[in-house]
């Protein structure tokens, strides 16, 4: 399967793929909250409750017992168009998730149009949707590739990124597979291989799989990793633990691989143990022995699983096995191999192999329906299972305990502006939503429900609703003096009758805020964000705020913005703005300094620039307050050189001795 031959031959979580780099993010920097300010802090990194939710307890106890076995196996499935059988088995066998294997290049559309075709085979599941997982962490461990998904550098180059670009990186890859259907990543590799061992490493090092040689940077930049898929709504997985960074060959291809080294509480779990803090959704354990901590598999280890995990890190979520068609549990029929991985304390089996999958299901039925306490492991395992597709939208929720209903019915139902349903409930970005005749009601496990109508919702869906950079609302429509509005994670749509709905998202829309909004003088958004060499900027009925990353953003009006765009604006000379317009100290006038000059107005001289050498000199005569007054002209060639006139006099600069003479 690898097309890298000096590499050894690797299987399950590691199929290679490359792609072509996209383009990072605008200049968004922080989610706005409703009523207020931009936060000063990142949203968190994950959101997970240690309960369950009515949603999915409800749902779990209106399943059959082989609905609620099938949701604890992931089926292999073939990346670029499943096989009739495969798909097949997804129906039979009540499956809960799939996993996509070997090397795809269809790109986004082309495997979201397989990834639909899956979930097509999800009716009887009692309406739960498939988990649908790929493996890709980058680097040779990359399954999808093609138009729309970037190239993703290994996990060793990623480590050597600030952990906050790598965040925002990871939350763009995340995009691209939510785009694609894909609800649940394999990733990140949370294994820390020592320096010692490095490429020796077969499973991990060899691929320059791991991000450091140390716990520490494995912390940072893998909790960073899945941080971004969780900004992205994509569920993440770490592992593979209790760690195979200290091991020389790969259970994929092995049989009787053994760590000698890793203990219960020992350093290299720290990876582990911060993912788990932060509320990482899912872990995968590994195929090999564990000698220090128990003689056993860690995927059939109840000392790992339940001791370590659940006990020493209080794990709440799902624990998958890495894949069960590996040589590594060779020694085990498919039936034994399941049955041990949930009876130590598993709770989805991952299995790449899809005949595999019948035996395993059939044998977990049958011991269910004869053994008291392990119906009761199976229930409970299938209750994480489903709590965790709740997060991820992946739940049709009975109507009592639906937040889109509660919702809805909190604003007044049939009876309110948003008027009967139109259609079913439907899964979207990570959340799900639901469409009325008056506007639609979206929900995300971290956002809660809120609608959205009218303008705004017809502008919000033209830039791509949830699954595009302004993520899921924050506030239902609200009205501010003269439009309305509604706050996203990304930013925020404002409408008004005469400037229709526009957005303003990132460190414009923190500005723009901090000067009133559309309360303040620059009043309603004529223009979404737009891109200018080097920046961005938004219009508004009262004036502009452009943004680059080295000045900032600051606002431009009047006499001075009108001027400021005749010489070029940002593209021109002058650059970008370093200050909003401001008061002159004499009371009379206003300015704004630019990267490259200033302007500066009165009501009598009207606007003017002044730069370079001639701004300096005149500055240092004190600028407006000095003898010389406001400027009456722009600096303009005169032979020898530049010249400004001002109220009382004019400054020359010589081109040839490169001074400044006042006359």
């Amino acid at each position: 399967m690898m097309r890298h031959s000096p590499l050894p031959t690797l299987g399950f979580a590691a199929f290679v793929a490359l792609a072509s780099v996209a383009p990072a993010a605008p200049s968004a920097t922080s989610s706005p909250t409703a009523g207020g300010p931009p936060p000063s802090s990142a949203p968190p990194v994950f959101s997970l409750a240690a309960s369950t939710t009515d949603c999915a307890s409800t749902v779990l106890s209106g399943m059959t017992l082989a609905q609620q076995v099938g949701q604890l196996f992931m089926m292999g499935v073939t990346s670029t168009g499943p096989t009739s059988t495969q798909l097949g088995e997804i129906s039979s066998n009540h499956l809960g998730g799939v996993v996509l294997t070997g090397d795809s290049a269809a790109g986004v559309t082309g495997t979201l149009q397989i990834t639909n075709q899956l979930q097509a085979q999800a009716t009887s599941t009692a309406g739960v949707a498939l988990s649908v997982a790929v493996d890709q962490e980058g680097g040779y461990v990359q399954v999808l590739s093609g138009p729309g998904f970037s190239s993703i550098p290994t996990a060793l180059a990623q480590g050597s990124m600030d952990p906050t670009a790598l965040r925002q990186a990871a939350a763009q890859w995340g995009r691209e597979l939510l785009n694609a259907g894909i609800t649940l990543n394999l990733a990140p590799v949370l294994d820390t291989v020592p320096a010692s061992l490095g490429g020796a490493n077969i499973p991990i090092g060899y691929y320059e799989r791991e991000y450091g040689y140390t716990p520490d940077v494995v912390t940072s930049h893998g909790t960073a990793f899945a941080s971004g898929m969780a900004d992205a709504k994509v569920q993440a997985t770490g592992k593979h633990f209790p760690g195979l960074g200290r091991v020389t060959a790969n259970t994929d291809t092995t049989f009787g691989v053994t760590d000698t080294v890793t203990t219960r509480h020992d350093a290299y779990l720290q990876p582990f143990a911060a993912a788990i803090s932060q509320g990482i959704p899912a872990i995968m354990v590994s195929l090999a022995q564990y000698n220090a901590i128990d003689g056993l598999r860690a995927a059939f280890s109840p000392t790992v699983m339940q001791g370590m995990l659940r006990s020493d890190l209080g794990f709440g979520g799902e624990i998958i096995s890495d894949s069960m068609a590996a040589v590594a549990v060779s020694d085990l029929t498919p039936a034994n191999r399941a049955m041990d991985f949930l009876t130590a304390g598993g709770t989805v089996v991952l299995d790449t192999n899809p005949a595999d999958i019948p035996p395993m299901v059939s044998a977990v039925v049958a011991r269910a329906q004869q053994d008291p306490s392990f119906l009761a492991q199976v229930q409970a395992a299938a209750g994480i299972v489903l709590e965790q597709k709740y997060r991820a939208g992946l739940v049709s929720c009975p109507a009592a305990y639906d937040p889109i209903v509660q919702h809805y019915q909190q604003l007044g139902g049939s009876g309110s502006f948003l008027g009967q349903p139109s259609g079913s409930e439907y899964r979207i970005a990570g959340g799900r939503a639901q469409d009325y005749a008056g506007g639609t009601i979206y929900w995300s496990y971290t956002t809660g429900a809120f609608e959205v109508n009218g303008g705004i919702l017809s502008h919000y869906r033209s830039l791509g609703g949830p699954g595009g950079f302004l993520g899921f609302p924050l506030t239902d429509e609200s009205g501010v003096p003269g439009g309305r509005y509604n706050n996203f994670t990304g930013g925020s749509i404002y409408w008004s009758p005469a400037t229709n709905a526009r957005e303003v998202h990132g460190a414009i829309l923190g500005h723009y805020r901090a000067l009133g909004g559309p309360g303040g003088f620059l009043g309603f958004p004529l223009t979404d964000e737009t891109g200018t060499p080097g920046g961005r900027y938004n219009d508004f009925t009262g004036g502009s705020i452009y943004w680059s990353p080295a000045s900032g953003a600051h606002e431009v009006n009047g006499g001075i913005l009108g001027h400021y765009r005749a010489l070029g604006g940002p593209v021109g000379f002058l650059g970008f703005p370093l200050t909003d317009e401001t008061g002159t100290p004499d009371g009379i006038g206003r300015y704004n300094n630019f990267t490259g000059g200033s302007v500066y107005w009165t009501a009598g001289t009207g606007a003017r620039e002044v730069h370079g050498a001639i701004r300096a000199k005149w500055g240092s005569l004190g600028y407006e307050r000095s003898p010389l007054g406001y400027p009456v002209s722009d600096e303009y060639g005169v032979p020898g050189g530049r010249r400004n006139d001002f109220q009382h006099g004019s400054i020359v600069w010589n081109q040839a001795t490169g001074t400044t003479q006042v006359i």
